[in-house]
């Protein structure tokens, strides 16, 4: 079973620009575990694994990407 680090991968590959939310909802379904996923997140972002942005605001929402080649 893959966890939940390697599922936000595969989701993000699938459909980059998912927000928290939207990653909780496709991995856990409709009880999403949102602070899991974020949690996850956090970590991954820290570790330069993924992308993460907009400001966070309900206007302008999280969402994570791949890393982009600099």
């Amino acid at each position: 079973m893959a966890t939940v680090h390697e599922r936000i991968i595969a989701r993000i590959v699938e459909q980059p620009g998912l927000t928290e939310a939207e990653l909780a909802h496709a991995i856990f379904g409709m009880d999403g575990y949102q602070q899991r996923v974020n949690s996850t997140c956090r970590r991954m972002i820290a570790r330069g694994e993924v992308e993460r942005r907009g400001d966070g605001g309900p206007a302008n929402p999280f969402t994570y990407h791949l890393p982009t080649s600099k």
